[in-house]
């Protein structure tokens, strides 16, 4: 099967841009449209690194997406377009992807090859490296022919199934057929790098500086870092030398870095930003009688409490129990949260596909609504099996965001009325978390999942007993059979009941508590057109398409 959107993409393209300048033939008027169409926006935090194998957020990712291109990107519906890759042909076993790569050039001329990928992927799967951190997302990898086992340590890199047969053809071989991978293709971990560049990087303590500061960043996307001022912001231009600069409309975009959302929406305000994430209720109808159009979108994310399995209180299934029935959900996201989010009733967010529906239509919730009376009832069963006279107090970690706060002194409330316990909050920062967690020195940490492609797998994998990231400790073979029998599965709907049956069994042990399906809200002016704020961390905030009238 070839796959070819090229010519309708371009075409589509042109069209809009000719539609743009039009009655802008005039020299002088069309460099006075190039000079006002400037987009200032904030990004939130400070990028820790533009590193695309190691980004694991959004506040680097949103950089990298206009920074760098992968063989494919997502399109404003979030389905993988051509990118690098003018298209593709798939085996008829679908084990075998042959991707034809464009004339493209990295930011500074320099040809784009088949092997600048294939470095990238085995860096993002190498278990040993020297001069960078583990790449956390290489695991999206392991579909690949001998992947897995390069990366826990026990192949080589050279049993991988990647070939660079030539400069512009890369053939990659899977395991077993995935469905969903050029949506890996599509994201940052399986973008290009320059190894040529790479090299040439200085050391600190041991760690390459790639990715830390503008001159140790070289893309392949539509727009170049210009500047990068540290915890102020990243100017970005566009990218002259990129394949597909003519149907970039934005001249520059600048990022500014305001952490503190208060102070963006002041910004806002004030006419230095075009557009803000809205935090609060009010904040809505304020920028609204302002003149600012108001969105809201699903972010693909969800908000959820981990639950310590393994703690000595905690691995008793009714006390779980007991904490998932005391959240008042529908209270919570209607004046708490009061942005949009909808209640959570089970893992995987609505916004993911499974099959001729979304996979939480054909699976459904798997919590029941309106059942606190319940929480008691479970509390009192896992003090008689724990051998407990009262309730052992439990604790739960926040990240130091004035919203996880927020939604912790909720859920504390909830879980005092409802279930009769007391939790005590320790905020901090989300690295000291991560630590935390990792080591399983926690019993209760409040959390949101974001897949990293559209399906089912990218939630319910991790709660595998061997994935990186079972934080929670769940271990469970019946589990872990459906998820290996689903990956096996190529008739999809087969594959999307065996994942259904995998969440149902997920939720008959309550290892997590759900809470809310995340929707952000944004303000933005009327002039900003073609923004697409999806839902994958890679494309949160994408202005690939955005042009100002």
């Amino acid at each position: 099967m070839r796959f070819s959107k090229g010519i309708i993409l371009l075409t589509t393209c042109l069209i809009c841009f000719s539609m743009i300048f039009a009655g802008c033939s005039d020299p002088k008027k069309q460099e006075a449209f190039l000079e006002e169409n400037i987009l200032n926006i904030s990004i939130g935090g400070e990028p820790e690194v533009l590193d695309p194998q190691l980004a694991i957020d959004v506040y680097p990712m949103r950089v990298i997406n206009a920074v760098f291109e992968g063989l494919c990107r997502n399109d404003e519906k979030g389905v993988p377009m051509p990118g690098v890759a003018k298209f593709w042909d798939i085996s008829e076993d679908k084990l075998t992807y042959t991707f034809y790569l464009r004339e493209a050039t990295w930011s500074d001329g320099t040809q784009i090859t088949a092997k600048d990928f294939k470095d990238a992927w085995l860096r993002a799967l190498d278990p040993n490296p020297k001069d960078h951190q583990p790449a956390l997302m290489g695991y999206l990898l392991m579909c690949i022919e001998g992947a897995e086992n390069y990366l826990y340590g026990e192949g080589s890199k050279e049993d991988v199934g990647i070939e660079a047969k030539d400069d512009k053809t890369l053939v990659v071989k899977l395991t077993k057929p995935t469905p969903y991978f050029l949506q890996i293709v599509s994201n940052s971990v399986a973008m290009p790098i320059n190894s040529e560049f790479y090299s040439k990087q200085p050391l600190v303590e041991g760690m390459s500086k790639y990715g830390a500061d503008i001159e140790n960043v070289l893309g392949n996307g539509p727009y170049v870092i210009k500047e990068w001022n540290h915890n102020e912001d990243i100017v970005l231009e566009k990218n002259p030398n990129y394949w597909n600069a003519e149907n970039i409309k934005l001249s520059t975009v600048n990022l500014r870095i305001i952490p503190d959302n208060s102070s963006a929406i002041t910004s806002f305000k004030a006419g230095e930003l075009d557009i803000v994430e809205i935090s609060e209720a009010h904040q809505r109808d304020e920028l609204k009688a302002k003149g600012a159009v108001v969105e809201s979108y699903n972010t693909g994310a969800t908000q959820y409490v981990s639950i310590n399995n393994e703690d000595k209180y905690l691995k008793n299934v009714n006390l779980r129990k007991a904490l998932v029935y005391g959240i008042e959900r529908e209270s919570l996201v209607n004046k708490v949260v009061k942005d949009g989010s909808e209640e959570a009733y089970a893992f995987v967010n609505p916004v993911v596909g499974g099959g001729n529906n979304s996979f939480r239509q054909e699976t459904g919730d798997l919590v029941r609504r309106d059942n606190t009376a319940e929480a008691e009832s479970f509390a009192l069963k896992s003090l008689v099996e724990l051998k407990l006279s009262d309730m052992p107090k439990l604790s739960l970690l926040v990240d130091d965001m004035e919203t996880s706060k927020r939604d912790a002194q909720a859920l504390q409330e909830m879980w005092r009325k409802n279930v009769g316990i007391e939790v005590e909050i320790e905020t901090m920062s989300f690295e000291s978390i991560q630590e935390r967690m990792m080591q399983k020195d926690y019993q209760m940490v409040l959390l949101r999942w974001s897949g990293d492609y559209n399906d089912p797998t990218s939630f319910l994998e991790i709660f595998e007993t061997e994935n990186y990231f079972n934080i929670v400790g769940f271990n469970n073979s019946e589990y872990d059979s459906l998820m290996s029998k689903a990956r096996e599965e190529t008739d999809e709907k087969k594959r999307m009941n065996l994942l259904s049956e995998a969440e149902e069994l997920l939720f008959k042990y309550m290892p997590i508590c759900p809470l809310y399906y995340v929707h952000n809200s944004y303000a933005v002016k009327p002039k900003v057109k073609g923004l697409v704020r999806g839902s994958s961390a890679i494309q949160d905030m994408d202005f690939y398409w955005t042009y100002l009238e």
